[in-house]
Order: C-alpha cells, then sequence, then structure tokens
C-alpha cells in the first residue's frame, strides 16, 4: 500500500498554493490535518467522508462527528446563530473547543447529535433532549495558517483509532490510520490536547453552558471568555 500524499503545510503560502490545496482536499476521501489541539482525519462535508471516517477509525457509527470550520466567520456565514449565541462563539472562537450549537432546522447533513437536559419542577424533574450539532473554528497554528483560508469547512474526528489517544504530530498518527487517507497534511507538532466539549445547546434560552469533555482548556478559561468583551464580527 503507497500511503498518502504527504504534504508540508510549511512549505505553502497563500494564493495559488492554498487554491491548490483547497482542490486536493476537496477531491480526497479522507485527509489527516492538524488543528490548535490535536490532528484530524476526515475530509468535505459528505456521506462519503463520514462513513470513511467511521471505517477508519472502528468507531461506532452512531456517534457525531464535528465541523471545523477555517474562520469564524465563515461558520457564522454558514449557520444562523440567535444573538446570545452569536456572542458566545465570538468570545469563544477561534480557540481550543468544541461546541455543541443546536441544530440547524432543515439542516439534512451531517446528522445530528443529542444531548439530554434536566429541569426541576415543583413536583418532578423533566428531561429534554436538544439535537446539537459540534463545531470547532481552531486557533491555527503558525505552520497550519494555510488552512484558515479554506473555502469550505471539513467534516472530522481526531486522528486515533477508537478509544486510543489524539496524536501530536503526523508521526504519533496509527499506520493504519494513515493508510487508509489520501492526504496527510504536516504542520509538525501541535497543542496534543484534545478540545473541551462545551454544551451550549441552551445557551440562548437559559444562558447556561457546561463542560461534557474537558480538554486543554478549564472552566475557568470558559467562564472568563463568555465574560469578556465579544469581539467584532470582523476580527480574526
Amino acid at each position: 500500500m503507497s500511503g498518502p500524499r504527504r504534504i508540508d503545510l510549511r512549505s505553502l503560502s497563500g494564493g495559488p498554493a492554498a487554491a491548490r490545496l483547497a482542490g486536493e482536499i476537496a477531491a480526497s476521501r479522507l485527509v489527516c490535518f492538524p488543528t490548535d489541539t490535536v490532528y484530524g482525519v476526515g475530509g468535505i462535508v459528505a456521506p462519503l467522508v463520514a462513513r470513511s471516517v467511521v471505517a477508519a477509525k472502528g468507531r461506532d457509527a452512531g456517534k457525531p462527528l464535528q465541523v471545523v470550520y477555517p474562520s469564524r466567520e465563515l461558520l457564522e456565514a454558514s449557520l444562523a446563530l440567535t444573538p446570545r449565541l452569536r456572542g458566545a462563539v465570538r468570545r469563544l472562537l477561534p480557540g481550543p473547543f468544541t461546541l455543541l450549537l443546536p441544530h440547524p432546522a432543515g439542516l439534512a447533513f451531517p446528522p445530528p447529535g443529542e444531548v439530554p437536559h434536566r429541569t426541576q419542577g415543583t413536583f418532578s424533574v423533566r428531561t429534554r433532549v436538544v439535537k446539537t450539532i459540534g463545531v470547532r473554528v481552531p486557533e491555527w497554528p503558525e505552520a497550519a495558517q494555510v488552512l484558515a483560508g479554506l473555502p469550505f469547512p471539513l467534516l472530522a474526528s481526531s486522528a486515533n483509532l477508537s478509544g486510543e489517544v489524539a496524536p501530536g504530530s503526523l508521526a504519533d498518527v496509527d499506520p493504519r490510520l494513515l493508510a487508509a487517507c489520501d492526504l496527510a497534511l504536516d504542520a509538525g507538532h501541535v497543542h496534543g490536547e484534545a478540545s473541551t466539549v462545551l454544551d451550549l445547546s441552551v445557551y440562548e434560552e437559559e444562558g447556561t453552558w457546561r463542560i461534557l469533555r474537558a480538554g486543554g482548556a478549564s472552566a475557568d478559561v470558559v467562564s472568563a471568555r463568555l465574560q469578556g468583551p465579544a469581539p467584532d464580527a470582523a476580527a480574526p
């Protein structure tokens, strides 16, 4: 097996090189790529890519994948965010977070995840299930800045076999997973700690949030960001 085509992102800059890279990613079934936290595996937002990620990782097919946006501007242009939620997104992204947002009405793919929320009433506890979409906007490392200019998001999961540790470099990716990829993008070592999964599915109505998976950002960091000033929409 010949393995994936490898590209050192540190050798690329904007302009024609970035456009060619976007074309290669769009033409690939599976791509291994860096983020600010760990390396991911995925590709364009399409059912074939989802099936390929599940097969390559040995992942539960019912477990939702995340959508990695190259920039916050593209995320905001793609999802109709309500005012309070938009403010939270601008305070948190880009950064080491996977945000669970309400799944947009009418969005056929990717399918939603689900998170339960318990409400304490006078005489009973009510549980409701909220449909969600997990999104990221990495704070791209300098070596991977070219990815911030992609004109489309990536459907992704961490580049590890199911249950294994997420890799902090391309060299740490399991050879079996790498062999399933068409394209491998190298930016050297990244942070190496997975993103913090933050549930914002009822933030608009209730102003509440919760960490579902601890990662590189603590609850104190989340709280400080959410209480800080919201950047202007044009900020990177």
